[in-house]
């Protein structure tokens, strides 16, 4: 790994990403949904997601040993720019993807429709995802300082991070659910294309952006990450975590669409409410995590966020008011602080594993299993006929009682 931090680097790198995630790339599985797209396709299209990541992870480690960072970074933005001019394509122009031969019983979209729908744009969504996040990972890695007697500054980082990303991140919520209430896809991708043309300028300018991100072996492939094991309780953790990461962003955002009442607008506002309460949260504990009882604090947050999902698994479009506004409150504070709690042991963890293979070891596994996990359940969906509410209230119910298993992951250096 390169000696220098680039912390300035990485941070305007992340901002941007940022604000075009929340410009479109959050609200994707709730404005597909409000075009038609079942909770099937959604599920198609998370799964199609995953594959699409743990192949691009092949690309991924040539392109990053071999091109400058600052064109690698600009790959990135293009990436983005063109997941959302291919939403816009299914979503916009008649008679194709959604829109696409309509057959009763399937809402607004036909099966060709919805497979090749969820199937092209899943595949988009995978190659930005696996090109941002596998790049934005390596970078923060970088941040961090030698771990000094079973010290590390990993909490702390990683709660600026975060409280970074929630200002652009909200910042691009708030607009993208604005134009989307209001019908203004193009202008979204204007502005999408032109955050990313400007953002890619100026980071071409940055001496750190000359360099390559790494210089490691590029020789992971999927095969040798499933076969991946270790002490530290890897391996059922890399099997459960991408299920996760997609039903805490896809399916969690569809629930709060639908206790919304379905307003992209009152969407935003709502998540960025939570936020608040999310960066308020890492502010104050983001500097004591790395010096408290890191076993028993994770532990902690473990079952926190398993209660979590017992939570979500009652809530449904009756309830309102005070009573709606707490539960939201506390799933995002047990959801918070369990991924401020996780992150902190998976970086740990990899610096004491090996960095970059590690990061890649977690994210071919992942990614292909939540790949399988959501193509079946996409499969068995399409024979369910039941509301979509209590179909998720369902797969929350089985969440809490999985995310039990978070409890093997474990951080030998702190023994």
């Amino acid at each position: 790994m390169p000696t220098p931090s680039r912390p300035l680097y990485f941070y305007q790198f992340l901002g941007a990403h940022s604000l075009l995630i929340g410009l479109l790339p959050f609200f994707l599985p709730v404005y597909l949904w409000k075009l038609g797209l079942s909770l099937a396709g959604l599920s198609l299209l998370i799964g199609v997601s995953g594959i699409s990541f743990a192949l691009a992870l092949y690309a991924w480690q040539r392109l990053s040993t071999r091109w400058q960072l600052k064109r690698l970074v600009a790959f990135t933005f293009v990436l983005e720019t063109t997941l959302v001019f291919f939403v816009g394509v299914f979503t916009l122009i008649p008679g194709v993807g959604l829109f696409a031969t309509p057959l009763e019983g399937i809402g607004a979209a036909s099966v060709f429709g919805l497979v090749m729908t969820a199937s092209v744009i899943g595949l988009f969504n995978g190659l930005y995802n696996a090109f941002f996040w596998t790049t934005q990972r390596t970078l923060f890695l970088q941040q961090l300082s030698p771990i000094d007697n079973g010290q590390s500054n990993t909490g702390r980082q990683y709660g600026n991070f975060q409280i970074f990303v929630t200002l652009f991140l909200k910042l691009g919520i708030l607009l993208g659910g604005w134009l989307l209430d209001t019908g203004g896809f193009v202008t979204l991708l204007a502005i999408s294309a032109g955050v990313s043309a400007v953002s890619n300028w100026w980071l071409a300018k940055s001496e750190h952006g000359k360099m390559a991100l790494h210089k490691l072996p590029s020789n992971i492939g999927l095969l040798e990450s499933l076969r991946y094991k270790d002490e530290q309780g890897s391996r059922p953790t890399f099997a459960i975590d991408g299920v996760f990461l997609y039903l805490d962003s896809h399916f969690w955002t569809l629930s709060l669409f639908m206790l919304v009442k379905e307003d992209f607008s009152m969407l935003g506002i709502a998540v960025v409410l939570l936020g608040i309460g999310f960066g308020v949260l890492f502010f104050l504990i983001k500097n004591g995590i790395d010096r408290i009882d890191v076993e028993r604090v994770f532990k902690a947050a473990v079952v926190l966020y398993s209660l979590s999902w017992l939570l979500r698994f009652t809530l449904d479009d009756t309830l309102s008011g005070n009573a709606l506004l707490i539960s939201l409150l506390v799933v995002t504070f047990f959801s918070s602080f369990f991924r401020l709690a996780f992150n902190k042991r998976f970086f740990d963890v990899a610096r004491t594993e090996g960095a970059v293979q590690y990061l890649l070891y977690k994210s071919f596994s992942s990614q292909f299993i939540l790949g399988l996990f959501f193509i079946i359940l996409g499969g068995l969906l399409f024979f369910v006929d039941t509301e979509p509410m209590r179909i998720l209230q369902s797969v929350y119910l089985g969440a809490a009682l999985l995310s039990l298993l978070y409890l093997l992951y474990q951080d030998k250096s702190k023994g």
